[in-house]
């Protein structure tokens, strides 16, 4: 359990705590699921009043909460049920403002907090919740409007672009498992991000991972998912996704930019609104007045050695959720078919793209990429066979 440092006290003139006996002690902490005992100041009941009306601040990480009473503070007394409230849905951050309604006699009340477990070690959690999606800025391409809200489930995403090595170790696993790939997607060096891999290889990638690892397919050849995804190329749909699956998939667009956002709405990049090569892998250039970069051309640190130009994963500083090279190094491959027009008509909650197309959704600039490119808005797209130096990918799954 996580527990406040000092329980927060009210007079009965101040809250209407107490009824017909002492001062209530309102009591919060949080409950670990691996049952750490730790202190946590700014986890809180700031108020509570005659009304029943109980404020709290939330805590990150937080699953859900909820309210528990005793009349005796006894061990073993407490219970969420009426007057208690039984689950109240995280939001993130912030207070929070419930309603309860105490009995005659003395009640006790605390919140208890529901955490989520830590991600697996080069996973990051992006936390459900509303973000603004696309140009901000007004400055990009027409395919970047309207700015749009999308509410995103809670899902984990590698903190790093897949790399070489990562590819190699999943393919051979695969190819002695009925896994077939076109591709060996090369890397400039086992710690750089795989490249040159199309979109079908990389679905199958996925799933055989999720296989090795002793996790549930996510990608399917038929639309009743009784047969993983293996071999050859098919133009799945979302009906062949077993969303609900715990093994590893591609982002959807929605995602990508929710994660590469880093929590900082309305930015030009991860991290603020200029670029530089002290910040990413990139193409800088003087045609924009928002790439400050002392250097110019190709980042001089990583244009050796031939095409193609790509920095070890992790080379640069991580954005708000910790995830690296969301801008530059190499473009990231999404589930989503691509639809110029799509942001006018997109679901408000986990959008997964357009029915169907003839491109998929391609994200994240590269070290071939301009700062225009680079932008966090900034929507690409290819064909699903192809394969480019500039093209690698990182994987989800849901939380």
């Amino acid at each position: 359990m996580l527990h406040s440092r000092v329980p927060k006290t009210f007079s009965p003139q101040t809250t209407g705590f107490q009824r017909n006996k002492k001062t209530g002690i309102l009591m919060i902490w949080l409950q670990w699921a691996l049952g750490a005992v730790l202190w946590a100041d700014e986890f809180a009941i700031t108020h509570f009043d005659a009304s029943g009306r109980l404020t709290f601040t939330e805590v990150s990480g937080a699953a859900s909460y909820r309210v528990e009473w005793s009349a005796t503070l006894a061990p073993g007394s407490w219970t969420s049920e009426p007057p208690g409230i039984d689950s109240i849905p995280a939001e993130g951050s912030g207070e929070r403002t419930v309603t309860v309604a105490p009995g005659a006699g003395t009640s006790f009340f605390r919140v208890v907090a529901v955490m989520q477990p830590p991600p697996p070690e080069g996973f990051a959690l992006i936390t459900e919740g509303l973000f603004q999606m696309g140009d901000f800025l007004g400055e990009g391409e027409e395919v970047e409007k309207p700015v749009h809200p999308v509410s995103v489930s809670a899902f984990i995403v590698q903190t790093k672009e897949t790399t070489e090595r990562e590819w190699d170790e999943v393919r051979t696993w695969a190819t002695a498992h009925g896994y077939q790939f076109n591709d060996r997607a090369p890397g400039k060096g086992q710690g750089h991000p795989a490249h040159s891999i199309n979109w079908y290889d990389v679905i199958k990638w996925c799933n055989a991972r999720s296989e090795k690892e002793g996790l549930t397919p996510c990608y399917y050849t038929d639309a009743a998912r009784t047969i993983p995804f293996r071999t050859g190329e098919l133009d799945l749909t979302n009906d062949h996704v077993l969303w609900t699956a715990n093994g590893y998939r591609l982002p959807t667009e929605a995602e990508w930019e929710k994660a590469a956002r880093g929590g900082a709405p309305g930015l030009r990049y991860p991290w603020g609104n200029t670029i530089s090569h002290p910040q990413a892998n990139y193409l800088s250039d003087s045609n924009y007045a928002h790439d400050t970069s002392a250097t110019r051309g190709y980042h001089p640190s990583f244009a050796t050695g031939g095409y193609p130009y790509t920095s070890p994963a992790g080379s640069f500083s991580p954005d708000g959720y910790g995830l690296y090279d969301m801008a530059g190094s190499v473009l990231e491959w999404c589930w989503d078919w691509y639809g110029d027009t799509y942001y006018s008509n997109a679901p408000a909650s986990d959008p997964l793209g357009p029915a169907s197309g003839s491109v998929r959704v391609l994200r994240g600039g590269s070290w071939n990429a301009d700062a225009f490119l680079c932008r966090v808005a900034h929507r690409n797209r290819s064909h699903p066979t192809g394969r480019y130096t500039t093209i690698g990918f990182r994987a989800v799954r849901r939380r």
